[in-house]
Order: structure tokens, then sequence, then C-alpha cells
């Protein structure tokens, strides 16, 4: 219990200490000057916290429902979804900042659709064909999405940015109004799904022990992924799709903190916010450009990944 309370306390103290010190932090070094900070640095900071924290959120719902540590929004194909609808948007000149979570969502609504009917047979619901159709959408859907944005004639640097996570966005008014809105949207999903912990923590023992302790499983399945693939969206319609994150940081909060869903949740949650913006920080900073997110977390997550891998053949 006392071990429990350091590592809550030096998580809190981890996440003010680099939300801090990335406002005043970049390329150049330290800079005060209130513009950069305020106008460039706070809305990145802001961005990277939510994305990165519903992105751990969503890995550690879809780790539980599928009862694999295998899985995430990238490896489901929720994030390349989301992307698509975006470069959908694009390419049909529809897309403003204000449509562009609805493409998203509607891109991974559609992915989570091809994914679970393809893994649905004679009546049952195989979690492996999940996993395996999940990773064929996801590379299918990234390359049309860049096929898209090539026809869209959007620069290289935007394309790659969406397929691998970038917080550098300006906020105008309608775009702050947007993403306020759907960001609250999110956060009552996210209220929703914690308040289904019981749940989770059923689907995390079996099929059949959650069924037998009165959970509908295909109902809980079908809105679980209804509102993380939302959740999703609407990170990947502004930051872009980061990988590792969703797939790494549920492990490493069980580590720490548990199995209980009642904890996995939020502490995924600040746990992906923390590593997003120290990410963030190293892309900023560590190349004469600005690097995409992904390449960071691809950078630590990938090693993590084999190593999962390995422990679970």
């Amino acid at each position: 219990m006392k071990s429990n309370k350091i590592r809550i306390f030096l998580l809190f103290l981890g996440l003010i200490f680099f939300i801090i010190f990335s406002l005043f932090f970049g390329a150049d070094g330290f800079s005060f000057d209130k513009t950069i900070v305020l106008k460039i640095r706070l809305p990145r900071i802001i961005l990277g916290f939510l994305a990165g924290g519903n992105l751990a959120f969503a890995g550690a719902i879809l780790q539980g429902i599928l009862e694999n540590p295998l899985c995430d929004p990238y490896i489901l194909g929720i994030a390349s979804g989301a992307a698509f609808g975006v470069s959908l948007g694009y390419l049909t000149k529809k897309l403003s900042y204000f449509f562009s979570p609805i493409f998203a969502f509607l891109g991974s609504i559609l992915t989570i659709f091809l994914v679970y009917n393809l893994a649905f047979y004679k009546g049952k619901t195989n979690k492996i064909a999940i996993i395996l159709a999940g990773v064929i959408i996801s590379f299918l859907f990234s390359s049309i999405t860049m096929l898209f944005m090539v026809f869209s004639q959007r620069p290289l640097n935007e394309i790659i940015y969406l397929i691998m996570g970038n917080l550098a966005i300006i906020f105008d008014k309608s775009t702050l109004i947007i993403f306020i809105i759907t960001n609250l949207i999110s956060v009552i999903f996210l209220i929703i799904i914690y308040g289904k912990a019981f749940e989770l923590n059923c689907f995390s023992l079996g099929t059949e022990v959650a069924e037998s302790l009165g959970v509908n499983y295909h109902k809980s399945l079908r809105l679980f992924f209804f509102l993380t693939s939302f959740i999703i969206a609407t990170q990947v319609s502004f930051a872009g799709a980061i990988s590792f994150v969703g797939l790494i940081i549920p492990h490493i909060t069980r580590f720490l903190f548990g199995v209980n869903y009642k904890k996995v949740l939020p502490f995924s949650f600040l746990l992906g916010a923390l590593v997003v913006i120290i990410a963030d920080l190293f892309a900023r900073t560590i190349a004469p450009v600005e690097l995409p997110i992904s390449m960071i977390t691809t950078f630590f997550g990938a090693p993590f990944f084999l190593y999962l891998l390995k422990k679970n053949l």
C-alpha cells in the first residue's frame, strides 16, 4: 500500500515536472517568451496530454476485452482507420478541422466493423482472428491514407505527421471550439467506461467467466468498441496516429499498480500522457527538424513489443 502511494506521488511529480519543463524548453534551449509559451508550447502539451492519455486508456480497454496483451489501437487498425477517414476528407475537399473528428470517427468505425465481421464466424467472435484482421486492415488503410493524401496534394510532411503523429497544431477560434467539444465528449466516454471497470475485470478473466458473472459479452464488446473508436478518432484527428503508446503503457501500469481496472484505467491515462509529453520533447529537440512522435515511441516500444511477443509465445 505504501509503495503504491510512493509510485502515485512519483507519477504526478514526473507529470508536473515535464509539463513545466516542456513549456519553457525547445530546440533552441530555454525560452520564456510569452507568445511562444502560451500559443505554441502550451497547446501542444495539452494535446499531448490528451492524446497520450486517451491512447493508453484505449489500449488498456482493448487488451482487457480481447484478453490479449498485444492489442492496441494501432495493431487493431483503429488508429489507421481514423487516419484514413481524415485523408478521405482531404480528398473529397470536405475537410476542415470542424469535420476532421467526424471523418476520423467514421474511418475508425468502418475499421472496427470490418475487423469484427471478419472475425465473427458461426455466432462466435474469434479473438485471434480479430488481431490478425486488425493488422491487415491497419496496413491496408495506412497505404490508402498515403495514396489519398498524395492525390489531395498535401505536403509530404503533413502525410508523415498524420500517419506517425505530431503535436504542432496552431489553434484558431473554430479549431479550438471543435477540439474542446470533441474532447468533452471523450471525457464523458472515459467516465462511462470507467464505470464499467467491473465488466473489464470480468473480461480479463475470460469470456466464459464474464458471462457466468452476468456480463453480456457481445453487447459489451460492441459498446466498448464504439466508445473506444470515438476516443481514438478524436486524438488521431488532431495529433495523428501515435504508435505503441496504447500497447506498452497498460503493461507498465499493471506492473506498477496491479491488474484491477479501477487502477489500470486512470493510471494508464496519466502514464500515457507523461510518455507522449516526453516523446514530443525529444521529437522537437534532438534533430535539426521536428520528428514524428511515433519515431520516438517506436524506438522504445518496438523492443518492448518483441519482449511481450516472446513472453506470450
